[in-house]
């Protein structure tokens, strides 16, 4: 647990939110049932949870941040850093899938999992959201840590969390698609007919790193991706998505300092982080993340 300065929490104390504040979110949210395991954390918690659980919670998941960050810095590959944040998940988020639920039926243990990742999430905005550094470093380690899920996820639970999003992507037709055939053909890589992938029509600035690569088709505003590249999209609009969120909540970080348990727990949080600079260096061995006590 976390030293602090204005001395220990007693973890029987209950984390009430005064919910006129809207510290987190409207009452009207308060019950939540995680259909999947992933996440675009776009409903706050509401319920209680005590102030250990709230601490806790929020150190174990900076603890896989970090990792992630290290590896980052560390320019591991895509492999490398799946062998290295794999069991860190294991050990602080396992996030179970549906279907090894009993009947089908989310059982509390999955609920339990899915509710300690919702929460510290959250918990962990409004640690970072003080200044633009922590927020650029926390919406890219949160970005890598999706990433890593949706592409570890079953394919039937992630089409589910997909649909769920209702994300609006504009179906290209068999009409349009025979009309620039040669246009798409030529922008997407390795693809030798048109007709050999499902399109979708999307604001170029939402496929920021399909661009960078060059490997989309833009016409009058629009990307024209295959499915293939779905990921992208997905990504794309979580850090979006994130990014805004974060704006926001810097707005509301005033407010908390009228509570003064867990004004310090925040301030601990974000001073773990640490710089960038400071905990990784070029050159450093591989070596495990920073302590987070």
């Amino acid at each position: 647990m976390m030293r602090q300065e204005t001395g220990r929490i007693d973890p029987k104390r209950r984390a009430v939110l005064n919910h006129k504040k809207q510290q987190f979110a409207a009452p009207s949210f308060k019950q939540q049932d995680y259909p999947h395991r992933l996440n675009f954390y776009d409903v706050p918690p509401t319920s209680e949870i005590t102030l250990e659980e709230f601490e806790q919670w929020a150190i174990d998941r900076l603890k896989v941040l970090a990792e992630i960050e290290a590896c980052s810095y560390r320019n591991k590959t895509p492999q490398e850093t799946e062998a290295h944040i794999a069991p860190v998940l294991k050990k602080y988020f396992n996030l179970s899938s549906n279907s090894s639920a009993s009947g089908g039926v989310i059982s509390q243990q999955l609920k339990n999992e899915r509710q300690k990742d919702h929460y510290s999430h959250f918990i962990l905005r409004l640690a970072f959201s003080a200044t633009e550094e922590l927020r650029h470093r926390f919406v890219r380690a949160e970005t890598l840590l999706f990433k890593f899920r949706f592409q570890k996820d079953d394919s039937k639970e992630r089409r589910s969390f997909i649909e769920s999003l209702n994300l609006n992507w504009e179906s290209v037709s068999e009409e349009e698609r025979s009309e620039l055939a040669e246009q798409l053909v030529t922008s997407t890589p390795g693809l030798r007919r048109a007709e050999d992938e499902s399109w979708f029509k999307v604001d170029w600035e939402k496929v920021p790193e399909l661009i960078e690569r060059r490997t989309v088709f833009i016409r009058k505003g629009k990307a024209y991706v295959p499915q293939r590249e779905q990921l992208s999209m997905i990504i794309a609009d979580f850090t979006a998505r994130l990014e805004k969120a974060m704006e926001l909540t810097s707005r509301t970080l005033p407010r908390l300092d009228e509570d003064d348990r867990l004004t310090p727990i925040l301030n601990h949080l974000s001073k773990n982080f640490g710089s960038a600079e400071s905990v990784y260096s070029e050159g450093e061995g591989v070596v495990d993340g920073a302590p987070i006590t």
